[in-house]
């Protein structure tokens, strides 16, 4: 059995930081998750290593408490640079869980706290992005299983084909697809947006990149809010989708150069880049909601001039006397840290599934499933929907 690393988190006092209140009303928030966690709390896991890998948000304790509670040994690493609740990472140290992140790394900074996790001999492995996986994969280690939630992290394991053991995707369920990817990440994005900037999308132009799952969602919400919304999209047929939700076809250049606020939600890095800078108007506004912090090209704005203008805002000169605004330094905005949280109690069913998924596979859920990708247990899937359902009875 490996030794787990030391946390490196940003400061431990923070934890004090998070009044008993909140976590008493985390309780509220996410009734599903903690019925499961009582559950597994009472279960022994005792020398069994867990990997997860997410955003250290306060949701996070609702996953790792319990775990740590059955005797498993738990190292909890941010899946993206941008999105640690400082006071989260420190409360989950200071419980024991050994935690790798902290608000404002740089990407290489992250990607060596990837390597030192994938340095661990995990049992499972609940991944957001396949990054831990896939490193996991390249060092030759064996899990018995993991987990992803992400559409970036499947483009990751279809680019790596090679994954010598059982990967679970629920990402694909049709309770995410069709309800957090579809609604949530736009019924919390735009409150965000307009909490960051103060700015109301009534009449604005607005230029959606990306018409998969969450794309479709923050169009549909940004046309509701009153915006004329264009789409940018490479697949014809979802870009006949949009025009039947009411948005406007465009390519990616038109629409950039028609736009004042851009968001992208593609799961690609570098969506936007300093190709297309040229296109973009005096005071565009750009933002990401796909779960990478590079869909724009954040690098080569960065060679830019900057200055911060607000929180959560970054002013960069273009050439021309042009500014454009990026917002949350390009990681997904509606997980800013330290703005408000608007709709957590809407991941309750998926911190569930986490759970309920990383228990099925400690007990040996995917001895019988050959390495590769495969689909996420139905059963526990319908579980989680039907408790989601009586929860809110």
């Amino acid at each position: 059995m490996t030794d787990l690393p030391p946390s490196r988190i940003k400061d431990i006092s923070l934890a004090s930081r998070i009044p008993e209140g909140e976590l008493a009303w985390m309780e509220r928030l996410y009734p599903v998750t903690h019925a499961a966690g009582r559950e597994i709390a009472g279960r022994d896991f005792k020398g069994r290593t867990i990997i997860v890998s997410g955003h250290l948000l306060l949701d996070n304790i609702c996953v790792t408490l319990p775990l740590l509670d059955a005797g498993a040994r738990v190292l909890a690493i941010a899946c993206n640079e941008d999105s640690t609740d400082d006071r989260a990472a420190a409360y989950l140290a200071a419980k024991g869980a050994h935690v790798l992140g902290w608000s404002g790394m740089t990407p290489a900074e992250r990607q060596e706290l990837v390597k030192l996790a994938a340095s661990v001999d995990a049992d499972v492995v609940s991944d957001m992005g396949a990054e831990v996986t896939v490193a996991m994969a390249a060092r030759g280690h064996q899990p018995w299983g993991a987990l992803e939630a992400t559409t970036t992290g499947l483009h990751v394991l279809t680019e790596h084909k090679t994954v010598p053991f059982p990967v679970f995707d629920w990402n694909s369920i049709p309770l995410k697809d069709a309800l957090h990817n579809r609604w949530h990440v736009a019924a919390t994005c735009w409150p965000t947006f307009e909490q960051v900037t103060g700015i109301n999308l009534f009449g604005r132009k607005v230029l959606v990149v990306g018409f998969g799952p969450v794309g479709r969602g923050v169009a549909q919400r940004a046309i509701a809010l009153g915006a004329t919304t264009l789409v940018a999209e490479r697949d014809p047929v979802r870009m006949l989708e949009a025009q039947h939700f009411g948005c406007i076809p465009s390519t990616l250049e038109d629409g950039l150069a028609a736009a004042r606020i851009v968001v992208t939600a593609t799961g690609r890095a570098k969506v936007i880049d300093d190709s297309h800078f040229g296109w973009l108007r005096d005071g565009t506004i750009l933002f990401n909601v796909g779960h990478g912090s590079r869909e724009i090209d954040v690098d080569a704005l960065d060679n830019l001039p900057r200055k911060n203008v607000r929180p959560w805002i970054d002013a960069h000169q273009l050439p021309g006397e042009r500014s454009v605004y990026l917002l949350n330094r390009g990681s997904l905005l509606n997980l800013a840290p330290g703005s408000a949280a608007f709709g957590a109690d809407l991941f309750d069913p998926f911190a569930a599934i986490i759970l309920r998924g990383i228990e099925w596979l400690l007990d040996g859920g995917a001895k019988d499933f050959a390495p590769g990708l495969h689909g996420f247990p139905i059963q526990i899937e319908r579980e989680i929907a039907q408790a989601t359902i009586a929860s809110r009875k």
